[in-house]
């Protein structure tokens, strides 16, 4: 049974998900049409508009004083690095492959956690680790089948990798800052690095791409604050458990979307990853109450 004190805190890194993984969508509909930096670069900048709203509400509009930069920086700069690596890997593959190497992330969490904020991790853990890591194989489906390509799945995996980071600094370094100065801060150097990385230049959209991906940028300029919020708010088991919505919503979208229904193996390796983390939720929770 989820403490109640976690239920909102589960609701709100819940949702983040979800407009996140409609973010994907957007730059994986318009990755087709323009190149992947000036799609990321507008991305980070509308996804300012959401964030700079509730950093003024919740901070006032002095906000930026008294700021550790180099800690924002830091963060930013990989942040930044996983944005790119996932967005390269979501455009070369099908969503419901995406999501379960997407999900190494909390399980890379789990592990870091341990040796860097001195997280239990006993046998459990380290069995639903290696689980979750057996679905996250079976669901790249490395059986020949010329479906998956290699190069999407190392994209997505090396950004799980930094997103994992990015989530053990915010919480290891909670003090320094708070959810939305983290988020903010963070998209200021996606913004500022994705501009001078396509050096000013930009294709020329049409009025509906262009609200389109104004929309994108929304949808991760409220899923990024609300999944800082989580990670920082939750147990690395339940937090964990709230990005489970990534593969089943971006098995739905893939579907609705983009027709790529799963292959067979695609849901054997969900079922397993999905299965990985129940266990080790309904475990953590077993221990608390005992």
């Amino acid at each position: 049974m989820l403490d109640k004190k976690f239920i909102l805190p589960s609701a709100i890194s819940f949702t983040g998900f979800l407009f996140l993984v409609s973010m994907d969508a957007v730059i994986k509909i318009l990755g087709e049409t323009y190149s992947v930096l000036q799609l990321l670069f507008l991305n980070a900048l509308f996804s300012l508009i959401p964030l700079l709203f509730f950093i003024c509400k919740n901070h006032g509009f002095y906000f930026y004083k008294n700021q550790n930069y180099t800690f924002q920086v830091i963060r930013g700069i990989v942040h930044t690095i996983g944005f790119l690596f996932v967005l390269k890997g979501v455009l070369l593959l099908p969503l419901s492959v995406v999501y379960p190497v997407l999900f190494t992330s909390p399980l890379m969490l789990l592990v870091m956690s341990h040796f860097f904020l001195s997280d239990n991790i006993n046998i459990i853990r380290v069995l639903a680790i290696l689980i979750g890591f057996l679905g996250v194989v079976i669901s790249a489906e490395p059986f020949g089948t010329n479906i998956v390509s290699a190069l999407g799945v190392l994209y997505v995996f090396l950004g799980a990798f930094c997103i994992a980071i990015t989530h053990l600094i915010t919480r290891k370094y909670n003090y320094l800052t708070s959810s939305y100065s983290a988020a903010f801060f963070s998209m200021i150097v996606s913004v500022i690095m994705f501009l001078f990385s396509i050096k000013f230049h930009f294709e020329t959209m049409t009025f509906s791409h262009l609200l389109l991906s104004f929309l994108g940028g929304v949808f991760a300029g409220l899923g990024i604050s609300a999944v800082i919020y989580g990670s920082r708010t939750l147990p690395s088991s339940v937090f964990g458990l709230t990005s489970y919505v990534q593969i089943i919503f971006g098995v739905l979208l893939g579907w609705i979307v983009f027709r790529q229904l799963p292959t067979l193996y695609n849901y054997i390796g969900i079922i397993i990853v999905i299965s990985a983390g129940l266990m080790l939720f309904y475990f953590d929770n077993s221990k608390k109450n005992s």
